[in-house]
């Protein structure tokens, strides 16, 4: 998505998915993700050239509004919304929201577990500008690999909506189970939790598609939506957007890719959940490109068979050498979308696949903090999926007023290389707790990035992964 289109509004899906603690009430804790408190935290960055006057109204599921008061943000500055500091949500709340500004913004949402709870990561997603009358969601778990989805579905309409929601055999493509929510409300959401639908079995591994239409009508509807995978015997924890379906293509670009690729707190590999989005089988194949001690790796896997609608896992090990990092290229005969997932060494990363770079992208939330303030820092991917190398790749960092504080040139990133980058590369040795942004910009470039952000846990890290948001 572009924020050229955005001007004056921003769609967002908030995944209230939690107990507030509002009036230091709804204290969690538990051990598990599946069964933790969340609360969302909107970050938010001002991509215009002016000061903007940004307003944030929360909806609950039955419609009803609360707005919060009028703010403004520098050029360039990042802010946040903290909505268990909103009046009257009550101790428990799921809904979503909708943010508005007089400059173009980008955000993010962080889900911050309960205090008390044994999860520390927090589930990372962006924002939506527009939404679409088919959305899809590559994966959705029911107590598959000890995984349940949380997921809701917001109107993105100016009219109430239908949604048809089919949850779909990741084999077969047939569809198991469908909801029939009518009469969703302007901004409002509904909500779902694949553990508590019978219908789904004891176990499930597959997708969502969700069809929106206005209210009584066939016409076209309008709808964005948002997912956590959350672990049920463990802490892991984390999030990604639904997909408008004109977002599939045959080529989708993935900014990470590892097989047991050691970091100080372990080995991590990424896993990507591919869900054809066409009328009919397709035929899919990964390329990954990257290092594996230090030599040159450029491998294809052998191609899969996925029916139409339904989804595959690729993981990069026996396709790759052990200790590969790089990035990724998955090919189809037939439209597809793409999440990737990174595990091990204490993360719990999701990010979504990319069809096309972009010259110039924000990062809303950017932390690089010493260990007394609580150690977060965010580590910043950069593929080029362009057919000639980006030259002269900028990453700039910002402070939440919009101060620059540093910038990092990257000389040269080659075709379909990537490159990384984190404060420290700019001489920003500390952001702050309030943290800040960052702009990455290569003129005339194709760019994806990935921001992994990182937390200390004991003597590990966590951390989870969001994408970075096109702009011009």
């Amino acid at each position: 998505m572009t924020f050229a289109k955005l001007r004056v509004r921003a769609m967002m899906v908030a995944l209230l998915l939690s107990i507030f603690a509002v009036g230091g009430r709804g204290v969690s804790a538990q051990t598990n993700a599946y069964a933790t408190a969340f609360t969302t935290s909107i970050t938010y960055q001002n991509i215009g050239t002016g000061t903007a006057n940004i307003n944030l109204t929360v909806y609950s599921s039955s419609g009803t509004p609360s707005a919060i008061p009028a703010s403004t943000l520098a050029a360039n500055g990042a802010g946040a919304y903290f909505v268990g500091s909103v009046s009257g949500l009550g101790t428990t709340f799921n809904g979503s929201a909708v943010i508005s500004a007089d400059q173009p913004i980008a955000a993010t949402l962080v889900q911050i577990p309960a205090a008390a709870s044994q999860v520390k990561n927090r589930p990372l997603s962006n924002g939506f500008s527009s939404g679409s009358d088919t959305v899809l969601i590559p994966t959705v778990l029911k107590a598959s690999s000890n995984y349940t989805t949380k997921f809701v579905i917001q109107n993105t309409d100016s009219v109430a909506n239908d949604f048809t929601v089919q949850f779909i055999n990741p084999a077969t493509g047939a569809v198991v189970h469908t909801a029939n929510p009518t009469n969703v409300l302007p901004n409002t959401s509904v909500y779902y939790d694949a553990g508590t639908i019978s219908a789904l079995g004891a176990s499930f591994s597959g997708s969502v598609k969700v069809t929106a239409v206005k209210n009584g009508t066939s016409n076209p509807g309008s709808a964005v939506g948002t997912a956590l995978e959350l672990q049920t015997n463990g802490v892991g924890a984390y999030a990604s957007q639904a997909f408008p379906s004109t977002a599939a293509a045959t080529k989708v670009s993935m900014a990470t890719a590892l097989c047991s690729y050691v970091i100080p707190s372990g080995q991590t590999t990424s896993f990507y959940a591919v869900q054809n989005a066409g009328t009919s089988s397709a035929s899919v194949t990964v390329t990954y490109v990257g290092t594996a001690a230090g030599s040159p790796v450029n491998v294809t896997s052998t191609a899969v068979n996925i029916a139409a609608g339904a989804k595959a896992s690729f993981n990069p090990c026996g396709t790759t050498p052990t200790n590969f990092t790089g990035s990724a290229t998955i090919n189809s005969t037939q439209p597809i979308l793409a999440v990737g997932k990174v595990n091990g060494g204490g993360l719990y990363t999701a990010f979504e696949g990319a069809t096309a770079g972009s010259a110039k992208t924000a990062l809303p939330y950017v932390r690089w903090l010493t260990p007394a303030q609580g150690g977060q820092q965010t580590y910043i991917a950069i593929q080029n999926v362009g057919t000639s190398a980006a030259s002269s790749v900028t990453v700039k960092y910002y402070s939440g007023a919009g101060a620059l504080l540093g910038t990092h040139t990257i000389p040269s990133i080659a075709a379909g290389a990537k490159a990384s980058s984190n404060p420290t590369n700019a001489g920003v040795t500390n952001m702050g707790v309030g943290g800040g942004s960052a702009v990455v910009e290569g003129a005339g470039a194709q760019l994806i990035v990935v921001a992994r952000v990182t937390s200390p846990v004991g003597t590990g890290t966590t951390g989870e992964d969001y994408n970075g948001i096109p702009f011009n």
